[in-house]
């Protein structure tokens, strides 16, 4: 394609950034993943002195699961008297309030014209446990959560390493329903062990999920939640990393989530993820950037370099476009995957070897059967499948501001993971 002058030389320069950005992109992760296939040393830290904490499970309508995370939570193997449990009923029309006092957790009321939602819920019961005061930390679950045995055991001594934001290791509960939620196991399984644990080994910034998350009161005063945005977990991590606050991961907190067993609500619920994600995006994009080059912060750079990928589907179109728009100019793809020796062939096998090599190496990390493997290449699919469903979907969202509420059904419970304690 012949682009006259003066506009060869912009396109060819726009058309080579693009490249190298996604390629670098690529390959940064690609290498922070290598770090999930070498032995990992547990760090050893005494949880003493034990802290006090309060534990907060926002739920709407949740009478069918809420009394199995009460219940995993009141049979923490941590002093009853360091934690109090309260469920925070989001405009319940249902029995969840009751369940969860018979139970013997506090309830706070949320409802009236207050605006419903659980970024705004929980917000709101931050503010009231604040005002109690008395805890060293507050942690967050979900109504379709269940918590190990240990986690509070776990959340303390990080904290008595002076960690002030912390994510438990999210497992899935159901991972063996059926075809799907095995498809989402597998995804989780890899995505702990080459996303979350690398980064947390090289000292970035983790994930925030929503659950099994802790903090500390100085920073809930200093950091309320926004119960606008429809992820308000993504959004809280992008303000603290653009603020300097590094969120660690605790490996041995372990919290257990449902995972959607019917792909109608596994469609919804990325819409509305990618809706959050679009939103936390434009947002806090650019200040993550300028903070990455102002204060040459690693943890804001990767922050920022993740947050960027909500964007991938238009920038890989328009690096599309670009290559046609630059033939008969210099492309750095091309370049690379014609000029150097072997380029081809090494570049196969990134793009080729990931297929068998990390699900493997997960599934034996993690002690599944290996048979799961090939759950992998079904997520495969199934991404490639729904991307522009979810994108389109996530616009007419955005429009609507109407939002399908994420059925939970599974009725796990924790003994059934983790087996009976005394």
């Amino acid at each position: 394609m012949y682009i006259p002058f003066p506009w060869n030389l912009p396109v060819t320069l726009a058309a080579n950034a693009l490249e190298f950005f996604l390629l670098g992109t690529w390959f940064f992760y690609l290498v922070l993943s290598l770090r999930g296939f070498f032995k990992r040393s547990a760090r050893k830290s005494d949880p003493a002195p034990l802290r006090r904490f309060a534990v907060l499970v926002p739920a709407y309508n949740e009478e069918n699961v809420i009394g199995l995370v009460l219940e995993s939570l009141k049979k923490m193997s941590y002093p009853a008297e360091l934690f109090d449990i309260y469920m925070v009923a989001d405009h319940c029309t249902d029995n969840t309030a009751g369940i969860a006092r018979a139970a013997g957790a506090g309830v706070i009321e949320y409802g009236g014209d207050l605006p419903a939602g659980k970024g705004y819920a929980i917000c709101r019961a931050t503010d009231e446990i604040l005002a109690l005061g008395g805890y060293d930390a507050l942690c967050y679950f979900d109504a379709d959560s269940l918590a190990h045995p240990d986690f509070l055991t776990g959340m303390s001594a990080h904290l008595n390493r002076g960690e002030t934001a912390i994510q438990g290791n999210e497992i899935p509960k159901n991972p063996h329903h059926n075809w799907l939620t095995r498809t989402l196991f597998v995804s989780q399984v890899i995505f702990n062990n080459f996303y979350q644990y690398p980064k947390h080994f090289f000292g970035f910034s983790a994930t925030l999920h929503g659950k099994g998350m802790c903090f500390t009161p100085e920073l809930m005063r200093k950091f309320p939640w926004d119960g606008d945005c429809l992820t308000e977990d993504i959004e809280m991590q992008m303000r603290l990393v653009r603020a300097g606050v590094r969120v660690y991961f605790a490996p041995d907190a372990i919290v257990y989530d449902e995972v959607p067993a019917d792909l109608r609500e596994h469609f919804h619920r990325s819409v509305r993820w990618a809706v959050g994600a679009l939103e936390t995006a434009r947002r806090h994009t650019a200040g993550l950037w300028l903070r990455a080059a102002r204060k040459l912060d690693y943890r804001a750079f990767e922050t920022a370099l993740r947050l960027t990928q909500t964007y991938r589907f238009m920038l890989a179109a328009c690096m599309t476009a670009l290559l046609f728009a630059n033939q008969g100019h210099f492309n750095l793809l091309v370049w690379i995957f014609n000029h150097p020796h072997g380029a081809r062939l090494t570049i196969k096998l990134l793009n080729w070897l990931p297929l068998g090599l990390y699900p493997t190496a997960a599934l034996l990390i993690d002690g599944t059967s290996l048979a799961y493997g090939v759950y992998y290449l079904v997520m495969i699919l199934m991404s490639i499948v729904l991307v522009i469903p979810i994108y389109i979907g996530a616009l007419q969202l955005k429009r609507r501001r109407r939002w399908h509420r994420t059925a939970h059904t599974s009725l796990t419970a924790i003994h059934e993971i983790v087996g009976e304690r005394p």
